[in-house]
């Protein structure tokens, strides 16, 4: 039995499986990425999502729109507020409406010792590479791209990860694809079925 901590005066006890989740960042940013491109799915504009994970190595891709690379809000680059939110505001003192859905972004980002984005248009392909939550590089390619989506790689930082659970992410993976039994879903190259198929 693990430590007891203190919630609104109510002492609980954690088991060591519960801690060892809590602790498993790498599986909650994959989780998180997973999510994202899951609204794609469910808003019409997905049918496949790809997980690969390997210790704090990860990836997550889909074929949805990807993002709004020309987009710009108060003069800011869209893809600014998206991964660097955490960075506003970003000329100060201009004002600039907030992006809520671009913290959980960027709280990602700064968990990662290396982020790389790479978006894909019809005509264009972006990539943006990232170091400790900070933008190092990026690049505009104008070429056919062979589809649509967003690709987003990394390496969780090993302070905030030992390295994600793969067997608990596969857990996770099936619900997902038994609540959504029409979306394509892989994970580490192997096709994910829902629950009642994969217990059949």
């Amino acid at each position: 039995m693990g430590p007891v901590s203190q919630t609104l005066g109510v002492a609980v006890t954690m088991t060591d499986e519960q801690i060892s989740a809590s602790r498993d960042v790498a599986a909650y940013v994959v989780r998180g990425l997973v999510l994202y491109s899951l609204t794609e799915f469910q808003s019409g504009h997905c049918t496949t999502i790809r997980v690969d994970v390997k210790d704090n190595a990860f990836s997550v891709s889909d074929d949805g729109r990807g993002h709004a690379i020309e987009r710009t809000i108060a003069d800011t680059p869209y893809l600014q507020f998206i991964y660097t939110h955490l960075d506003y505001p970003f000329v100060p003192p201009r004002e600039a409406p907030v992006q809520l859905h671009g913290i959980g972004m960027s709280l990602i980002n700064m968990l990662c010792s290396e982020l790389t984005v790479i978006v894909r248009k019809p005509s264009t392909t972006f990539r943006m590479f990232f170091r400790d939550g900070s933008l190092s590089d990026q690049e505009l390619v104008e070429a056919s791209s062979g589809g649509t989506g967003n690709r987003i790689s990394g390496i969780v930082a090993r302070q905030f990860s030992r390295g994600a659970d793969e067997q608990a992410l596969v857990r996770w993976l099936h619900e997902i694809k038994t609540a959504t039994p029409s979306l394509k879903l892989h994970f580490n190259n192997r096709e994910i079925h829902g629950l009642s198929q994969s217990n059949a």
